[in-house]
């Protein structure tokens, strides 16, 4: 009876003097000392005793009216949590210990917001804020730490009302403005190999600040940014989704400079590359590396370990990171030791970064199944024409055909048509791969001559693409050609609207006449620096 009475009393009273979470958890600790229990219970009645003679004397002299009188506040919560917190300190083995700091609830469910601190200096572990989950069945409350087998799916029985209002941002150590202010923070490359596709699963606005997730379809994890990496861990095959135990996540971290640092998680068992793996040491409770690494180098490959639903990598990006330890309750090792500890890194004081050609605004505005491709070379420089042959003086040579197209370069010009016939394709064109990528935003002048040396109207569209296909955007102009036009002048003024790998120049002609033909000359693909426009089409006629 003691055992039960004892938290709810010591809770009430410190709720009565206002005292904060940490300080409530340590009372009632040190209550349930057994060179305590005796004192403190003898306290708990006679303050018991002190405020039911004080309600009794109110309410005789009226201050209390019976139909005015709140009911009694239900606490059966508060008990719950506090005794699933004292038997996770005594049974767990653990140095550390958890204390809430803060809850969100309904009449049935809530999430739990804790933080951990050292069993014997009782320093809070910096940056971490785990969750603990209640439910109410028949009529009793029942907790989940991380760990417990039983986690998500409790977590998946909370009403939708409370996991739509989970916040414990008020809890975590919040990354420093002025620090913030002075870091480079708008040149990370995304973490995957040059010129591959990943699907965003959670960005920024989805997944918190300075955490956004990446499909990479199990391939090469790759450093965002120059750095060097300070902990490395692949040594854990567990995945604990059902138990909430993140802890078994294998990473890398990597210091970009003071207050700067990028997470790689969740990564594949033994996948950390060799130079990498050989110059760190083995002991994982303390930074265990010092390997300069280069942006765009591999680091080790995409994974599912730890508290992850499938296959995809974790990235974060913040001003510190830790290393946090928790008790070895799934046996990682396999020696049979649940008591033992394993080790997870993590970071905090996060901020949003930006990646190549997009603003940190842009890619936390990125849906689900959102496609990106890598871009690590360098950006094309300005005033150099890109495009190879433009001026068809070595004939067709550089030019690929495309559909039903019929082509020749005489005296130095492009004669092309599109054949008189409805087979498929339904297409006539030619187009260039130019060799350079572009990131997002990236401003670029389009500028050919064209004429039309047949006595039908043509036209011809000009598009600059992804060369790995139109769904990944393009620009595109088309221009009406009169018959019997000598060639003249034009120009598109783009905007990459995404990141392209790689660049594709296409010209198409219509209609399917077989009439020759429309002339194309001197063309040229050009960075010149400029704010970013809209793509506008400019003719010969067009206001300069």
């Amino acid at each position: 009876m003691d055992r039960l009475i004892l938290p709810v009393l010591c809770a009430l009273i410190n709720r009565m003097r206002r005292l904060p979470p940490i300080a409530r958890f340590a009372t009632i600790q040190a209550a349930m000392r057994p060179e305590n229990r005796k004192k403190t219970l003898v306290q708990a009645r006679l303050t018991t005793l002190y405020c039911s003679l004080i309600c009794c004397a109110l309410f005789l002299v009226g201050a209390c009216p019976a139909g005015a009188q709140s009911p009694t506040p239900d606490r059966s919560l508060d008990v719950a949590v506090v005794e699933a917190l004292l038997d996770h300190q005594r049974n767990s083995g653990s140095p550390f210990y958890y204390v809430e700091v803060g809850r969100t609830f309904d009449a049935d469910g809530a999430v739990l917001y804790l933080t951990l601190h050292d069993l014997h200096t009782r320093d809070v572990v910096p940056g971490i804020v785990d969750w603990g989950v209640a439910l109410r069945e028949a009529g009793q409350w029942r907790i989940a730490l991380p760990g417990d087998p039983a986690y998500t799916t409790m977590f998946e029985r909370l009403s939708p009302d409370v996991r739509a209002r989970i916040d414990d941002s008020e809890y975590r150590a919040e990354a420093d403005p002025v620090i913030a202010a002075a870091l480079t923070l708008d040149d990370y490359q995304f973490p995957w190999e040059d010129g591959r596709w990943a699907t965003v699963t959670r960005s920024f606005d989805r997944h918190g600040t300075g955490k956004i997730d990446f499909d990479l379809s199990g391939r090469a994890v790759t450093a965002a940014k120059d750095g060097i990496v300070v902990y490395a861990n692949d040594s854990y095959n567990r995945n604990t989704y059902a138990s909430g135990a993140w802890w078994y996540w294998n990473t890398i971290v990597i210091e970009h400079g003071p207050h700067e640092y990028s997470l790689y998680g969740h990564l594949e068992p033994g996948s950390i590359v060799p130079r990498i793996k050989e110059r760190c040491g083995s002991d994982l409770s303390r930074a265990n590396c010092f390997v300069p690494v280069e942006a765009g180098e591999v680091i080790a490959l995409e994974g599912n370990t730890g508290y992850s639903q499938n296959y995809h990598l974790h990235f974060e990006t913040g001003q510190r990171y830790g290393i946090a330890a928790y008790v070895d309750v799934h046996d990682g090792d396999g020696d049979g030791d649940r008591r033992d500890l394993v080790y997870g890194a993590y970071i905090y004081a996060e901020h949003n970064v930006a990646f190549t050609g997009y603003t940190p605004e842009q890619v936390a505005g990125w849906p689900w199944g959102t496609l990106r491709q890598a871009l690590h070379r360098p950006s094309p420089r300005p005033n150099v024409n890109l495009v190879r042959n433009g001026d068809f003086s070595d004939g067709v040579n550089e030019w690929t055909p495309s559909g039903q197209l019929n082509w020749e370069v005489r005296d130095g010009v492009m004669r092309a048509l599109r054949l008189r016939t409805t087979e498929p394709p339904e297409w006539a064109a030619f187009y260039q791969d130019l060799e350079v990528g572009a990131p997002a935003g990236f401003p670029l002048d389009i500028e050919f001559e064209l004429g039309n040396a047949s006595a039908i109207a043509k036209s011809v569209t000009v598009t600059l693409m992804n060369a790995a296909g139109r769904h990944y955007g393009q620009v595109q102009c088309r221009f009406e050609l009169p018959p019997d036009t000598p060639l003249r002048p034009y120009r598109i003024e783009a905007t990459t609207p995404d990141t392209w790998a790689r660049l594709r120049l296409e010209f198409a002609f219509n209609p399917p006449d077989g009439s020759p033909a429309a002339l194309v000359d001197n063309v040229v693909v050009m960075h010149r620096p400029r704010p970013a426009v809209a793509t506008m089409c400019h003719g010969p006629d067009s206001p300069a």
